[in-house]
């Protein structure tokens, strides 16, 4: 009896021990963080558009700690989206960084190239999700190039890319109407502003170009108090570029006004999408 209640208890505490090990050398003490993001250096691109926007102010070293994860939460909390800590999709998309290039490509180009090559089956609609990934990957895959789903200058090439069809006339025209309308705001904001221009001008309810819809009477008060005449900096050059190439942290809106100076009573009907600094924007 002395025997089995020595062997036993040998048996408990081996149990324990093993319990203890798991718990506090198996199992990680922190849950990791589901990244859709593959690399070091797409990482690296994330903390640096969180440290551009004031949120992230570590190294940018490619690794998505605590510190990461926490600027992540605080965008995402900021812009409406999922506080998950996860850079999915949209998240991607509000940061500027699902555009699926690292050069002048608009996405739109990418999938009809894709499209037209039996690789890409989606809507031509300018988002870069996981079906215009997945065509990306198998492209590169046929063509022998570096498969990682990113259109950079090699795979540019491949699809018979040119770069920007947008012309430094129509850069500076837009980067003019950022400066007049939107500076003070935080860039993010600047970037919107220009995105609502771009919208305006896909939308078959305004003028087909940059300088008709700026110029469009009665559009944007810059134009009417010739503020529009202001030469801009290098931020407004940078959110209108940013905007060119694809980033759109309004999600397709037409309108955008500063609630405190507003007087239409009009824009107010419209459907609010997101707030960023002083400006509503909404379609």
């Amino acid at each position: 009896m002395k025997r089995y209640l020595i062997v036993l208890s040998l048996c408990l505490l081996f149990i324990v021990g093993v319990s203890f090990a798991v718990t506090n050398f198996i199992l990680p003490k922190e849950t990791p963080v589901a990244m859709y993001v593959a690399t070091s250096s797409e990482n690296k691109k994330i903390q640096q558009k969180l440290k551009e926007l004031g949120y992230y102010y570590g190294n940018i070293d490619g690794i998505l700690g605590n510190q990461s994860v926490s600027a992540i939460k605080k965008f995402q909390r900021d812009y409406g989206l999922s506080v998950d800590g996860i850079v999915g999709s949209k998240t991607l998309t509000a940061l500027g960084l699902n555009t699926g290039s690292s050069g002048n490509y608009s996405v739109t180009e990418i999938q009809k190239k894709l499209k037209n090559l039996g690789y890409y089956t989606g809507s031509v609609d300018g988002i870069f999700g996981s079906k215009s990934i997945t065509a990306v990957r198998n492209f590169q895959r046929d063509y022998g190039l570096t498969v990682d789903g990113i259109v950079g200058k090699n795979t540019a090439k491949a699809l018979g890319l040119n770069g920007s069809s947008q012309s430094s006339s129509d850069l500076y025209l837009l980067a003019k109407c950022v400066y007049a309308e939107a500076r003070g705001e935080p860039y993010v904001g600047q970037v919107a502003v220009a995105a609502v221009i771009l919208n305006r001008v896909k939308s078959p309810e305004f003028p087909n170009t940059i300088a008709g819809v700026i110029y469009q009477p009665y559009a944007f008060t810059a134009v009417i108090d010739g503020q529009i005449n202001l030469e801009p900096d290098e931020t407004a050059y940078n959110a209108a570029r940013d905007a060119m190439n694809g980033w759109d942290p309004t999600y397709g809106c037409l309108f955008y006004y500063n609630p405190a100076t507003a007087t239409s009573s009009w824009i107010y009907s419209r459907q609010t999408v997101v707030t960023i600094g002083d400006h509503v924007f909404a379609l």
